[in-house]
């Protein structure tokens, strides 16, 4: 957790927890030969509670001729500016501030007081919201830059710790806030589960080892498929060989894209396993392009490669060319549309083509100039064999057109309405009658 020479930063909040920590710390500091800084933020929810709380680790920090960085945070507004809870807003708040003052004090790893009933509790929350291994694992010994030295101790040994060692503490009151989520795992689900057993937090600790274990064990065996399967890795990009994917089992697929995630986001922090689905369809799909969002991430595929990228298009990014007889190349779209008008002879051009990659319609039921585009909010479409329109959305549903093509798929539009949903469906607007006289032919065929 920590090496000699090092400076160690320590979060102190005031509750035993953090007190203890400190105190241990304090005493093990020249054996170990690490240095100490401390770290406090206000998080602004308790008034002048908090602002005593603030006092009362500044008084430590001077008692103990320690460096102490002290700051305050308005977590509730937030909260409200981001539209997350106040548990979220605090634990993001927290984070930048301490990761920001160990650069400042120059300290390569950050000590938190997490305790084994805290691990026990996050491996309840994790299990309630559906959880996978890693989310069960709750608490790691070691994230670096965190390290959490009382992972292994009971709430109970560091309060009594605390109370041999005349140790003084605060009392944080907002701990017995039942609108909490974890404050009712404490108070009312650990209670009732150490009447089946009395060690229940001892156990569903020991729970979260054994599957840190077979995490940890998995992800060794998983270097080699990963090995095979990634192009290449960066800051906030990773790139995956769709081909090599296809060759695992779906579980392994899963697996594999699910550590594309992490590394690209450095975390997977609102990644659910519908995520993981999404993106593991869209690798394996036979189809050559596509694209999904995801929380903070895209994903693309193209041709072999499953780009995956914390560059996320805005709302507004679509696209929109303008198309001419003839021959229109779309290296963006990795697509080839060939147009051209033929007269209508009831022969060759109104002959059924099975070629779904091939259109005819009535030229003069069309309101050119034409134009290739993605989808936009509001769209209706004229399915062929349908009188009327309907959402596009709907249509594109109904024909089971997988969710992660939708907004790249090409519609040809006139100046009126969608022509042609590529690749899919003709419009009825523009079907063949008794009256063409014209036709147009269009064609798209994947680029080379």
């Amino acid at each position: 957790m920590m090496a000699r020479g090092e400076t160690l930063l320590v979060a102190v909040s005031g509750g035993v927890d953090s007190v203890c920590l400190l105190e241990v710390l304090y005493r093990l500091a020249p054996t170990l030969k690490i240095r100490l800084a401390l770290a406090h933020l206000d998080h602004g929810l308790r008034g002048e509670e908090s602002r005593q709380d603030a006092r009362f680790v500044v008084d430590i920090a001077h008692a103990k001729g320690l460096p102490l960085v002290c700051e305050s945070a308005d977590v509730r507004g937030y909260a409200e500016e981001h539209k997350i809870g106040l548990e979220e807003a605090g634990r993001s708040l927290r984070q930048a501030f301490l990761e920001r003052t160990a650069n400042q004090v120059g300290a390569a790893r950050i000590a938190v007081g997490h305790t084994r009933d805290d691990r026990a509790e996050t491996v309840l929350l994790h299990l309630v919201r559906g959880a996978g291994t890693a989310g069960l694992i709750g608490i790691r010994p070691v994230t670096l830059p965190y390290v959490r030295p009382l992972i292994e101790v009971s709430r109970a040994e560091i309060v009594a710790f605390a109370q041999n060692e005349g140790l003084s503490w605060r009392e944080d009151s907002s701990n017995d806030d039942l609108r909490f989520s974890r404050n009712r795992i404490r108070r009312e689900v650990i209670p009732a589960l150490e009447r089946i057993n009395p060690k229940a937090a001892e156990a569903l600790a020991r729970t979260a080892e054994l599957l840190l274990e077979s995490e940890t064990a998995l992800e060794f065996l998983l270097d080699a498929p990963w090995a095979a399967v990634c192009a290449s890795e960066g800051a906030g990009r990773v790139e995956l060989r769709r081909q090599v994917l296809r060759t695992f089992p779906p579980i392994v697929q899963g697996l594999l894209v699910r550590r594309g995630l992490s590394r690209a986001a450095g975390s997977l922090v609102g990644i659910e396993k519908r995520h993981v689905d999404a993106l593991r369809e869209l690798a394996t799909s036979p189809a050559t392009h596509g694209a999904i969002s995801l929380p903070d991430l895209s994903a693309r595929a193209q041709q072999d490669e499953l780009v995956i990228s914390t560059d996320v298009p805005t709302a507004e990014t679509g696209y929109e060319f303008p198309l001419r007889l003839g021959r229109t190349e779309l290296p963006q779209l990795g697509l080839l549309l060939d147009l051209h008008l033929e007269n209508w002879d009831g022969g060759e051009a109104a002959r059924s083509r099975e070629d779904v990659q091939t259109e005819v319609a009535d030229a003069d039921r069309i309101a050119f100039p034409l134009r290739l585009r993605s989808r936009q909010p509001g769209d209706r479409f004229a399915p062929l064999g349908m009188r009327g329109t309907k959402k596009l959305s709907d249509f594109l549903l109904d024909e089971r057109v997988p969710f992660f093509c939708r907004d790249s798929l090409p519609l040809v539009c006139d100046d009126e309405k969608i022509v042609w949903v590529v690749g899919v469906r003709l419009s009825d607007q523009v079907r063949l009658s008794d009256s063409t006289r014209r036709v147009l032919v269009l064609h798209a065929q994947e680029m080379p």
